[in-house]
Parts: structure tokens; sequence; C-alpha cells
């Protein structure tokens, strides 16, 4: 069994309590089952990957079943750029980043 967490970055978010309990959830009925359960979390960005490799009950070594890609692996560069947003609600702060997102992507 395979379950893949697309945006696992949105634990943070107002889905992540549902997000939690899901993934939560699916790790108690593996356990009470004896049927192992993959979990797959995918994220563009995740700044704590170990951490959430921890909660998710992954060993974080190399090669052990966490793997978090660095930029030089992807077929086309990227720059990285790191930048604070005020906002608390997911949506709002998206709007707040979409204008100045739009216009560094532009020059």
């Amino acid at each position: 069994r395979v379950v893949i967490i697309d945006e696992i970055h949105l634990l943070g978010e107002d889905r992540g309590p549902v997000l939690e309990v899901i993934v939560s959830r699916m790790r108690y009925i593996s356990a009470q089952t004896d049927q192992e359960c993959r979990l797959v979390g995918l994220s563009t960005a995740l700044a704590n990957a170990h951490d959430l490799a921890d909660w998710l009950g992954i060993d974080p070594r190399p090669g052990r079943g966490m793997y978090n890609f660095r930029p030089s692996v992807r077929p086309v560069s990227m720059e990285v750029h790191i930048r604070g947003f005020p906002g608390k609600h997911y949506c709002p702060r998206m709007a707040t980043m979409n204008k100045p997102t739009y216009s560094a992507i532009m020059e």
C-alpha cells in the first residue's frame, strides 16, 4: 500500500489538521494490521524535511527512506530566493506573495 501526499508542506496551514489525521490514522491502521503502508510526501519547498520525516516515522539518514533532492538535480536550473510575507492564513498570504513573485519571475 502506498499513500501519496502532494503539497505536504500544507501541514501547517488550514488543511493541516485533516492531513495530520489521515496520516496518523494510516500509520495506526498499518501498525494494528501488520500491513506496511508506504508514505510518500511531495513538496516543492520544504525547510523542515528531517522533522517531517521523524513525524512520519521515516529514517532521515541518506538512502534509508527520505529523499530531499537538491536544486542541482533539477533538469532546469533554479535560483533559490527566500522572502518572508506577513499573514496567518494560506489564501491571503498567497495573494500577498503573487505580485512580487510574478515581478521577480518576469525580471
